[in-house]
């Protein structure tokens, strides 16, 4: 079944779902608003470390896939076909990589009372290089926010049929973004947040239900076979290089984001943050393969988009629908979902944004001694001037929402060595962690100023962050170890060390997942398995819902490792007690603050 992309009103149920979604947002703001204690930076940023899993495993999945996921990644795979198949497998690979950050981060979080990853960076290294780093992770945490102006405008538009200019929709989406976020912060934002992962959910289900109701996947497969077949044959060599790459980029770059860091801190403590991860890796396994199947079934439906039309599949799909339907109410509820996700990691990236703004910039660099008012006044100027910049560059979109994507973590990972290696091992110290980021940038820089964007089909922030990883490693392991890593040594003795409160004298030292060689053996297997370099041109033949035999190998390597992600949280152990005892530090052994 082919039908003509058209920009069709989806009537007055967008309407009042939109108006009813945006009002419940403004109210969850407000009563957070409500509930905050007082005047203090600790809950305005991080509620106080008092939500729960459920809380949190809803808003890491609404702030990781958001409205250029429900819409971006949709026509990256239209565009690319099957292959893109690496689409689910980074998502779910950004959960391996949050495996290795998260569980020693917010155990040093709660034993050191960190706000934020920036407290983190400064008490582990030293001011100069939370500085610089700040300015990686402010990078990757603003373009992920000014995406999804680009995603709002989009939707908006084709779903009012073209009476909403893109601009006007993407300044009434940035007031409510405004509103809910300047008066609840992070408690307002995470509560909003798990509604819409939990609507994201709904709309998700309701676009299996649209294929259905459309043809079916296996007939409009029939139509990818006849027009476009090499949207589902192997892939070439260099292609699938490009896919290791793409997983490395997201594996080590979705966990370095300071919002998705930010969530996390706010987490209670090691158990919760187990349940966490055994919820999102189903999630984002979920979600991520339903929009790689709507990418490949628009591919049937709308034969030879260009790339600008190709970037608005997913609201075309709801017109198709209402043209042979006839109805709008499922489409619009889909729509919602995908407001929701659009809003979701928006107010989650602005709201840490102007956080780092406040907090970490002014409040830490330019006035040391401003009270918690004063900083979390000086975050919601910051937070309105940050909207205003976003819409300024969203006015007139320049790139596709996956180059976007692509161009945020090229840079944000020169940040990444700071937390796969600083939270591990003490030896890492500050004037080479400098070095390496600033030479790291400047290779990725020159790359793509010399037009070379990708190194033998490798992003050039991957070449960028091994560059900065052999600069900081190098330089110091080979300076020695001093004064300064045997003060390293002494924070990150609790790396690994579960505490309920910085006061709290009771403790549990844990075996982490990194810290265990099965985690190890069982990632080499899942990235050897991923990426289908072994399979036989015989693969190319198809199987079930007219998808070839690679395909569902490859989505088979998705399940297990889906199923790793669970098995990591089980390896994550309390050690027996009488060796947790004899590991845990005396008090008077930590370092001053």
């Amino acid at each position: 079944m082919q039908v003509e992309p058209q920009e069709v009103s989806l009537g007055w149920e967008i309407a009042v779902l939109t108006i009813l979604g945006l009002s419940l947002m403004i109210a969850i703001g407000w009563y957070s608003y409500n509930k905050r204690l007082g005047a203090d930076v600790d809950d305005f940023f991080s509620a106080s470390k008092s939500l729960g899993f459920l809380i949190i495993g809803l808003t890491i999945f609404a702030d990781s896939y958001s409205g250029n996921s429900f819409l971006g990644y949709a026509a990256e795979t239209y565009r690319s076909g099957a292959w893109f198949l690496v689409y689910p497998q980074f998502m779910v690979a950004a959960v391996i990589g949050s495996l290795i950050v998260a569980p020693p981060l917010i155990n040093l979080g709660l034993k050191w009372d960190y706000t934020s990853p920036i407290d983190y960076l400064e008490h582990r290294f030293n001011s100069r290089v939370a500085f610089i780093a700040t300015f990686f992770l402010l990078w990757g945490t603003f373009v992920q926010f000014t995406e999804q102006f680009f995603a709002m405008g989009y939707l908006g538009n084709v779903a009012s049929g073209g009476v909403v200019p893109y601009q006007l929709v993407i300044v009434l989406f940035a007031v409510v973004i405004l509103l809910y976020v300047g008066l609840g912060g992070f408690r307002g934002t995470a509560l909003s947040a798990a509604v819409q992962g939990t609507l994201m959910l709904f709309s998700l289900f309701l676009m299996l239900v649209l294929i259905g109701t459309l043809g079916g996947f296996t007939a409009q497969m029939e139509t990818v076979w006849q027009e476009a077949p090499s949207k589902l044959t192997i892939p070439s060599d260099s292609t699938m290089r490009g896919w290791y790459s793409t997983i490395v980029l997201i594996l080590l770059g979705l966990p370095t984001y300071i919002h998705i860091q930010q969530f996390y801190l706010g987490i209670k403590d090691a158990e919760d943050l187990k349940s966490t991860f055994r919820l999102q890796a189903p999630i984002f396994f979920f979600a991520a393969i339903t929009l790689w199947i709507i990418g490949m079934f628009a591919s049937g439906v709308f034969p030879g988009l260009s790339e600008s039309g190709s970037e608005q599949v997913v609201p075309y799909l709801l017109g198709a629908f209402v043209q042979i339907e006839g109805g709008t109410l499922l489409p619009s509820l889909i729509a919602l979902g995908v407001i929701m996700a659009t809003l979701s990691t928006a107010g989650a990236t602005v709201m840490v944004v102007s956080m780092v703004l406040a907090k970490d910039l002014y409040g830490r660099f330019i006035d040391p001694e401003a009270p918690d008012g004063r900083i979390i006044n000086a975050s919601r100027v910051f937070l309105a001037l940050s909207l205003l910049v976003a819409l300024g560059i969203a006015f007139q979109p320049s790139l596709t929402i996956w180059a976007w994507t692509e161009l945020k973590f090229e840079f944000l990972l020169q940040a990444t060595p700071l937390f796969v290696f600083g939270l591990y091992t003490h030896r890492v110290k500050n004037t080479p962690a400098i070095a390496g980021m600033l030479v790291g940038c400047a290779v990725a820089i020159a790359l793509y100023l010399t037009g070379n964007s990708e190194v033998f089909s490798f992003h050039a922030g991957i070449v960028g962050l091994v560059v900065n990883s052999v600069v900081l490693l190098g330089g110091s392991y080979l300076s020695g170890q001093d004064e300064e890593t045997e003060r390293a040594k002494r924070i990150l003795r609790y790396n690994s060390i579960a505490v309920a409160d910085a006061d709290d004298e009771t403790a549990v030292r844990y075996v982490l997942p990194a810290q265990t060689k099965s985690f190890w053996i069982g990632l080499g297997i899942i990235i050897a398995v991923m990426v289908p370099w072994y399979a036989p041109d015989a693969w190319n033949a198809r199987l079930a819902f007219g998808l070839p035999i690679w395909t569902w190998v490859t989505i088979g390597a998705l399940v297990l490792e889906t199923l790793f992600v669970v098995f990591s949280t089980y390896i994550w152990r309390p050690k027996p007690p009488r060796d947790s005892e004899q590991d845990v530090p005396r008090e008077e052994e930590m370092p001053a603050d």
